[in-house]
């Protein structure tokens, strides 16, 4: 069970927790809209810790999260999926601001950090959790099956359920190359990525296309494999639509030092970037 917690200010750092509701109310006081039913709960607390007045007038030092939030001119998603959980992470840059937020696994609050646009790469790396590895390549530094190889490989370490992985490498061996048809040393080696897998992000950056009509999108998935390194998923590509996946799908991972994870990540990041009108 998610819970709600009250919002929360840490004005040492001009930080905020803040869950989606708080920031639903947020938007429609700033675009002028009465507050719907749903979000009456939210409102009230914002009002009980301070971020409102009676007069729904908001303190001045969420004026900056507000206006980015309103006008952004790039949005960064950062989903990270581990054993605890799915959490939704990100930043967002403004004309005059930006912010970085992240979230814990089972809440609906995210922190809003103030973030220096000149240390964004570093801020998205940190809570994407990139670190060095003192992993080497090994002999297959790449891996071409299909999805239905890793729909196997999970489901089966699912079945087994077992508490060592060691115990798991031969039978989801045999459930990979029994799905996918795939061959030594790339089955060995997506084996072991499985079972050394100890979480996995997407990260998408989406700004306005220079003609104004369009969005423009650029995508990047890594495994975090542990003492294997990082993986980056070149196939299926990101950004991925709903539905777009099959089984049949093509899978093509590869081998990334930490450096190389990093320049991935920078390479998202637009050069120029269109301002934000101004309300």
């Amino acid at each position: 069970m998610r819970k709600r917690q009250m919002p929360s200010y840490d004005s040492a750092r001009d930080r905020f927790r803040l869950a989606q509701q708080h920031l639903g109310v947020l938007g429609c006081l700033y675009e002028g809209q009465p507050v719907p039913a749903e979000l009456q709960a939210a409102h009230e607390e914002l009002k009980l810790t301070g971020f409102l007045a009676e007069d729904d007038s908001a303190m001045p030092e969420l004026a900056p999260l507000v206006s980015v939030l309103a006008g952004p001119i790039m949005v960064v998603n950062l989903e990270v999926t581990g054993p605890e959980g799915v959490t939704g992470n990100g930043a967002i840059l403004g004309n005059d601001a930006c912010y970085v937020y992240e979230t814990w696994p089972g809440q609906d609050e995210a922190e809003y950090v103030p973030t220096d646009p000149s240390t964004l790469i570093w801020a998205l790396a940190r809570v994407a959790g990139l670190r060095e590895r003192d992993a080497k390549p090994p002999q297959a530094a790449v891996i071409r099956t299909t999805m239905a190889a890793m729909d196997a490989g999970f489901a089966e370490l699912g079945r087994l359920n077992l508490d060592s992985t060691s115990e798991a490498a031969g039978p989801v061996s045999s459930a990979i190359a029994e799905a996918s048809g795939l061959e030594e040393p790339e089955l060995t080696v997506l084996t072991h990525l499985l079972l050394q897998l100890t979480g996995n992000w997407r990260m998408t950056v989406a700004w306005p296309s220079a003609d104004g009509e369009n969005t423009d999108i650029r995508g990047l998935a890594v495994l975090d494999c542990g003492p294997l390194g990082y993986w980056v998923r070149d196939l299926p590509a990101e950004p991925i639509l709903p539905g777009a996946v099959t089984p049949d799908s093509e899978l093509q991972l590869t081998f990334a030092t930490a450096a190389e994870v990093w320049e991935r990540i920078t390479n998202l990041i637009p050069d120029e970037l269109p301002a934000a009108p101004k309300n």
